[in-house]
């Protein structure tokens, strides 16, 4: 079997020299293709166009060029960018092609996968993705072509129960449930101590998107002097947008801003934090949580809970409000055995519920079967 995932913003996993973009959706993919190749699958990715070649190899990962990411005006550029994708599907020559979370190209690569005899799939990232229209994030033509890809996708796959419900209640179909997954230390360690450092490091993980809402953090760490914090935030898209955070970063004393963290060096920080703070207005299952509880830091967040894990496991605290947040901040630092008991929670739940061994084989075994059936389907 071969397969082939599409994330044009995924190079960085592969050559980080060459790029600073790093995402959840993307590390899903990197995560679930290095289990495949584990089990003896062909592998390829689709990748942006960073003057490399059109096709090299990175970890034994076939890596295929198609368009620049977010060059010029994306009107202008969709037919272009669209036949890179296609002639980069071919090169592939994949069984399986997956698509995760970004929505503007699934109809077409649905059509194309359709025109190569191939399996289409495609994995629900941020919870925009489960609404027909997402919520209004695309042009009409575009979300009508989304709408198309996925109704024709061979599987849609969900990270969440409420994302598997709200997604076959408003496509009308069947949807897969695997949850991310996300690898471990390879020695099992023991839960941090209460105080890690001193004074206790808060982490905030992501990109300066309006989602992210990352100017919250800034606000926190204002009404909490005595905690200390790390906001590892990189540019998404908006230049204005960035400089005004990182502005305000610069002029808050008991913040470290630090632009990017290459993929494989992120952990060193999961593993000294207090706990991971979240800000967002939305996601999908934050890769960022299960780094944290892989490394014991329970999750202090503002109101992302997906499927209510957080509380019903005691993974962290939800604030609900900022000063809800920073009232969780207040009582993580007053009560360390409070902390202890969270950290034991979150490593003990990740370990049960997002083993990447367990998730990649779902994966495997979800695409097996979609590639022995078109087979079935495709005799005489």
């Amino acid at each position: 079997m071969k397969v082939c995932f599409f994330s044009p913003t995924a190079y960085a996993y592969f050559r980080p020299d060459a790029s600073t973009w790093a995402g959840g959706a993307e590390m899903q993919q990197v995560l679930v293709a290095r289990r495949m190749l584990e089990k003896g699958i062909e592998v390829s990715f689709i990748v942006g166009d960073h003057g490399q070649a059109e096709v090299e190899t990175a970890g034994g990962v076939t890596l295929i060029r198609s368009f620049t990411p977010f060059a010029g005006n994306r009107k202008l550029r969709f037919l272009p960018d669209m036949l890179s994708i296609r002639r980069a599907m071919r090169i592939a020559d994949a069984d399986v092609y997956n698509q995760r979370s970004t929505s503007f190209f699934t109809g077409q690569m649905a059509w194309f996968a359709a025109r190569l005899g191939r399996a289409f799939t495609f994995s629900v990232g941020i919870d925009y993705n489960v609404y027909p229209d997402c919520q209004g994030l695309l042009p009409r033509p575009l979300a009508a072509l989304y709408r198309w890809g996925i109704r024709r996708a061979d599987a849609v796959i969900a990270q969440t129960e409420a994302q598997q419900a709200l997604m076959a209640a408003n496509f009308g179909r069947d949807i897969e449930l695997i949850r991310n997954g996300v690898p471990f230390p390879s020695e099992p360690e023991q839960a941090p101590p209460a105080a890690p450092e001193d004074p206790p490091m808060f982490l905030w993980v992501g990109r300066s998107r309006w989602t992210k809402r990352p100017e919250l953090l800034v606000e926190l760490a204002r009404r909490i002097p005595q905690a200390r914090f790390v906001f590892i935030c990189s540019r998404a898209a908006d230049d204005d947008y960035h400089r005004s955070v990182i502005d305000a970063v610069r002029a808050t004393p008991n913040v470290r801003h630090i632009e990017f963290v290459p993929p494989d060096e992120i952990d060193a920080y999961y593993r000294r934090a207090y706990a991971l703070i979240n800000t967002s207005s939305m996601e999908g299952f934050p890769n960022t949580y299960l780094h944290a509880w892989a490394h014991g830091a329970p999750v202090l967040t503002l109101e992302i809970d997906p499927d209510g894990a957080i509380s019903r496991y005691g993974l962290g605290l939800v604030g609900g409000t900022l000063e809800g947040l920073a009232a969780a901040v207040r009582r993580l630092l007053g009560d360390p055995d409070l902390r202890a008991r969270l950290s034991r929670n979150a490593a003990s739940y990740v370990r049960v519920h997002h083993d990447i061994a367990d998730r990649g084989d779902d994966y495997i075994r979800l695409f097996e079967r979609i590639v022995a059936r078109r087979r079935a389907n495709a005799r005489p």
